[in-house]
């Protein structure tokens, strides 16, 4: 279980980084900054998704499972993007509220993401 969680989390947070990474070649950082809640979101589902889709039946809790899961995946995410932009730049790129809307947003659309992985393999 614990292996199936840590590869779903690092499909999600690569996921995410590599959007941000391919969306940083034709838009300024700020703009991607402002957008990148939207790639959490839809790597959030995908880390869900794969979670139940690995586990199937060995879950016992999947939904708050995969809202653990997304949270964790969004701070990692969040941490990241921090540590690297405090390479670009001087300073800390983006702040707690920040971190509060990328854990809830990744945090909700994994489980909503586990929610449709039940549904498709009837489980």
């Amino acid at each position: 279980m614990t292996s199936a969680s840590i590869k779903s989390i690092i499909m999600g947070v690569g996921g995410s980084l590599v959007l941000a990474g391919f969306c940083l070649t034709f838009i300024a950082l700020d703009k991607t900054l402002f957008i990148m809640p939207l790639f959490i979101a839809f790597n959030g589902a995908i880390t869900g998704y794969k979670i139940v889709e690995t586990l199937k039946t060995s879950l016992n809790n999947i939904p708050v499972f995969s809202f653990v899961l997304g949270i964790g995946s969004g701070t990692l995410t969040f941490v990241i993007i921090n540590f690297a932009g405090s390479f670009i730049k001087a300073g800390l790129l983006l702040n707690i509220f920040d971190m509060v809307i990328y854990m809830l947003v990744s945090g909700i659309t994994s489980y909503l993401g586990a929610k449709l992985a039940v549904r498709y393999f009837n489980l």
